[in-house]
């Protein structure tokens, strides 16, 4: 029985807010604190109505630790004049991690979502994303990096959830839309380099510093985009359930999903794809409120959206999403699976901020780039608009080390963290198949339902598309990043 008692349930779940993080050099060089100017300087000011973050004024100190991370690692507080517009957010949570006295936390949904459970007019569909099972352990005192992804299963079946589905499936279609478009890209040297955009921080950065770059961002829907889409079409249809009535709830390890669903060109026949994300601490409140054991790891995916690739479970970890993007490029454009060094595609794997590497695919050389947080993401971007970018796709998260160190997963440090990414390698290497287009399930959808890749069918249901967000700046700002972009 893996349980521990409310009381130190709830010390961990105050410390999960941000007490243990990285040290210094991992966020950024020399914090230096903003003498400030107004009250809000004493705080990172948060909008009532943020999907994602919630602040809890009472527990303020003043300490002003959450500014630096906002201000020097994701480039965003300092931007914009408040007085003047809305407190600009991309809803990373990174100031959360840094809050040690329980003032910030995500927005939690997770008792609406049991409400939806228990109304028996409602179908409530989960879905997991891949760096959950790697991180809920540390809240039931498993050892740092313990992949639950069974045990996940099971306890949201004993929870109520009526049927439980794999994100993963929708990162292997991601993989399937992005490696096609990647390719169609390369051949007709139009808008290069392509950008990933399965995180909902980075795309919303983009919109609002460097609206003229969008063109840059894969159309793909990110894997929760697909799945949500997915779940309510060709799932229901399939399972002859009516898709007014099924709830759909994303468990990720992201807090910027609460805000990626709210975006309405993400929404299908009217309806939100997404009804809920709940992050991965919101799941362990979940599991302790209905006392549920998480030791039982013999749940099993639902039928149609359960399977999934090792390349899939990687979307989880900085590189992943590249290395399973061109395991699948390389079938596209050579009709054969790749080996040695380009299955695993170490170069870009790994906790630096910035890797790159050259990958020869038939005599071409692709030159992808991987990073995380937006202090490494802008000079790529400033190169773009010089003219002296010679990458040909970058993959960009928000968060160190990707979603593994999410805003909504248990507290990290470099040790925990690192755990979490070799859990996610191993759940890779131990697949049935390691590449997203052997997939089964995949195979089927396309067949029955999307047809090809890039066709017609998948470009409705698979791909979104960006808007010019720097309105949200002040006016002024606005016009000025615009004047140097063009």
């Amino acid at each position: 029985m893996n349980k521990i008692n409310r009381r130190k349930f709830l010390e961990k779940a105050i410390l999960y807010n941000g007490s243990i993080v990285f040290g210094a050099s991992w966020f950024t060089s020399g914090f230096n604190y903003l003498f400030p100017q107004s009250a809000s300087d004493y705080y990172l000011p948060i909008q009532p109505d943020n999907p994602s973050i919630a602040r809890y004024e009472k527990n303020c100190k003043g300490c002003r630790e959450c500014i630096p991370v906002c201000r020097d690692v994701q480039k965003v507080y300092g931007t914009y004049n408040s007085s003047k517009t809305h407190h600009v957010c991309i809803n990373c949570g990174a100031c959360l991690r840094h809050c040690k006295y329980g003032a910030m936390s995500e927005k939690y949904n997770w008792e609406d979502v049991l409400a939806a459970i228990d109304d028996p007019s409602k179908i409530v569909i989960a879905s997991i994303s891949p760096a959950v099972p790697a991180g809920i352990g540390d809240y039931f005192e498993m050892p740092a990096g313990s992949y639950l992804s069974g045990n996940i299963i099971s306890a949201c079946r004993s929870i109520g959830f009526d049927y439980v589905l794999d994100t993963n499936f929708s990162a292997d279609l991601t993989i399937m839309e992005e490696a096609h478009e990647l390719q169609k890209r390369i051949e007709e040297k139009a808008n290069m380099p392509q950008f990933t955009s399965c995180c909902p921080a980075w795309v919303k950065y983009v919109e609002m510093y460097y609206p003229s770059l969008i063109n840059h961002l894969s159309t793909t829907k990110s894997p929760i985009g697909m799945q949500g889409t997915l779940v309510k079409t060709y799932f229901a249809q399939k399972n002859e359930l009516d898709p007014e009535n099924i709830i759909h709830v994303a468990i990720a390890p992201c807090t910027a999903k609460k805000y990626e669903i709210t975006r309405e060109e993400l929404g299908i026949n009217g309806m939100p794809s997404t009804d809920f994300v709940l992050t991965t601490n919101e799941l362990a409140m979940m599991v302790k409120s209905r006392d549920v054991d998480l030791s039982s790891a013999d749940g099993t995916f639902d039928p149609l959206m359960g399977t999934a690739s090792g390349g899939g479970k990687l979307f989880g970890n900085t590189g992943g999403v590249m290395t399973a993007a061109i395991r699948t490029a390389h079938f596209n454009i050579t009709g054969k699976n790749p080996s040695g060094d380009l299955i695993e595609l170490k170069d870009v794997q790994g906790l630096s901020g910035m890797k790159s590497a050259e990958v020869n695919i038939d005599g071409t050389t692709v030159k992808v780039g991987v990073c995380y947080e937006m202090r490494n993401a802008q000079p790529l971007l400033e190169q773009i608009i010089a003219g002296t970018c010679d990458y040909d796709f970058i993959e960009v998260m928000a968060c160190a080390g990707g979603c593994v160190g999410g805003a909504g997963q248990p507290a990290l440090t470099p040790e925990i963290l690192a755990s979490r990414i070799k859990a996610l390698e191993s759940a890779d290497s131990q697949a049935t198949t390691r590449f997203c287009h052997e997939n089964p399930e995949i195979k089927a959808i396309y067949k029955e339902f999307l047809g090809e890749p890039g066709g017609p069918v998948a470009e409705q249901y698979l791909h979104t598309e960006y808007f010019d967000k720097s309105s949200l700046l002040e006016p002024a700002m606005a016009e000025n990043r615009l004047a140097a972009v063009v």
